[in-house]
């Protein structure tokens, strides 16, 4: 037997026969092939160390407001992708302290984002509700260095309802444009969707030098355009850098002021700012983050109003589970706003959190 022949003959053979099945159409994918689902899932137990008498709600909180008690919080993402028509579609629903927070009556489910995209090369738009692109900090527990969102956090948007066109750039540039009915305005009652005022924002973005990010926005909505006619102000700047693998910092500044319609009625304004710092440890899985922060609202009703806030939290990561602890301290000067259990002023407020994540 001549092998020699019976080789090159198979190799003859594989060269027509590979080209056609190249060339054979892939069977089109299913409908549920371009769907993901994520989220994670969150508990908490925080200790008011000095919680006043008769009160419940922990002060300049976001979410983790409920003091020596459990509570949960979580969210659930839908998201539907078609890569050939550059279509897409995301769902998130909030449960918990985070979706009372988002919804804004109490109600602990709700959904904090839902918008339609398309996509046309650099260009991509959003239409219907999208979490803001204003701030450092996100809504998303698992996103964030620290389990508690900042003074900062708590003085900007938390979503819009609007339309958003996003452009991403050459050279690391990118800008963002939307208009929406204003600060966290649903067209639904209770929800101030009486206001017949408006949103807008400009967001640049900077991230062509390697490990450093940097961010610019400005976001002005009227609200009571009839009653009030007050116009708010918002400018938002923030910046990342990785210094290595086991070390990196972020810093934000936000200012904000309103200019009140009503007469008699004076404007206000707040400045706010935070300074983070993330370090990977040695030990395995052990992440530590501390936040500086100071907010001060030289307009405060009650005379200048400075809040500074540490916060020190430390997790560990066992697979999908991360466990964390917090510290945290916020200090107000001015005028006392928290009090001991017997009621004597004081100007800390001190809470430490455990708490569990869960993400899938």
């Amino acid at each position: 037997m001549d092998i020699r022949r019976h080789l090159i003959g198979g190799l003859l053979a594989g060269a027509v026969i590979a080209p056609a099945m190249v060339q054979a159409d892939a069977p089109a994918p299913k409908w549920y092939d371009k769907v993901t689902v994520g989220g994670y899932a969150a508990g908490d137990y925080q200790f008011w160390l000095n919680q006043p008498a008769g009160f419940t709600a922990v002060p300049s909180r976001a979410f983790d407001t409920v003091a020596n008690e459990f509570d949960y919080t979580g969210e659930l993402t839908l998201a539907y992708a078609d890569t050939a028509s550059g279509t897409s579609s995301n769902i998130d629903l909030l449960y918990g302290a985070l979706g009372k927070t988002i919804n804004g009556t109490g109600i602990g489910l709700t959904i904090g984002q839902a918008y339609l995209s398309q996509a046309w090369g650099p260009l991509t738009l959003d239409l219907a509700k999208f979490a803001t692109p204003v701030g450092y900090e996100t809504w998303n527990v698992t996103a964030n260095a620290n389990f508690s969102r900042s003074l900062t956090y708590n003085l900007e948007p938390l979503f819009s309802l609007g339309a958003k066109l996003d452009y991403a750039g050459p050279a690391g540039f990118g800008a963002n444009l939307w208009v929406d009915n204003g600060q966290n305005i649903e067209p639904y009652a209770g929800t101030g969707a009486t206001d017949d005022g408006k949103g807008f924002g400009l967001a640049l973005s900077y991230s062509g030098i390697k490990n450093l990010a940097l961010n610019a926005q400005y976001y002005n909505f009227n609200s009571g355009q009839i009653a009030a006619n007050t116009d708010t102000h918002d400018i938002d700047l923030n910046v990342a850098y990785t210094l290595n693998d086991s070390l990196s910092f972020a810093g934000e500044y936000f200012y904000t002021t309103t200019i009140s319609g009503i007469a008699n009625t004076p404007s206000t304004k707040i400045n706010s700012a935070a300074l983070y710092a993330t370090y990977v440890t040695p030990v395995k899985n052990l992440t530590v983050s501390g936040r500086v922060e100071q907010s001060n609202a030289p307009d405060a009703a009650l005379g200048t109003r400075v809040t500074d806030s540490y916060t020190f939290t430390a997790k560990y990561a066992m697979g999908p589970v991360t466990d964390i602890l917090e510290y945290r301290a916020d200090a107000m000067n001015g005028y006392n706003s928290y009090v001991t259990s017997n009621g004597t002023p004081t100007q800390v407020d001190n809470t430490v959190t455990f708490a569990a994540t869960y993400g899938f």
